[in-house]
């Protein structure tokens, strides 16, 4: 994989986000953030090849982190991948359908490798 492709993990659980971050590291640079408010700051200054993305965070949810990225011209065509515990249709949908994320995976129902290669067909 492109070591030089930048991957923005925006989680607040510290496990998850340095189990992510000690596995996607292998493959990529990557930057991580634990509030909603923090990951856009993020996401408008590094401009990252893709956003690895929790939906329930302090500050700002992850629903309003990708709403607002998707109305910016300089970031609205940065793949974003849900990463949640929120698996109930009506969410999956919204992010997808209306929010515009390009994939969504549910907390309890990934593994770590699947996560990578989630990123590496997005990209």
């Amino acid at each position: 994989m492109d070591k030089a492709k930048t991957i923005l993990v925006i989680e607040d659980d510290t496990v998850l986000l340095a189990a992510l971050e000690e596995r996607l590291k292998e493959d990529f640079l990557v930057v991580t953030a634990r509030t909603g408010e923090g990951g856009l700051a993020s996401i408008k200054v590094k401009k990252p090849d893709l956003v690895l993305l929790d939906l329930m965070l302090p500050e700002m949810s992850g629903e309003q982190v990708l709403k607002e990225m998707k109305e910016q011209s300089a970031t609205k065509d940065i793949p974003v991948i849900v990463l949640s515990a929120k698996g109930d249709d009506a969410t999956v949908i919204n992010c997808l359908n209306c929010l515009g994320a390009t994939d969504y995976l549910v907390k309890s129902h990934f593994s770590l490798d699947e996560v990578v290669k989630k990123i590496e067909r997005n990209l």
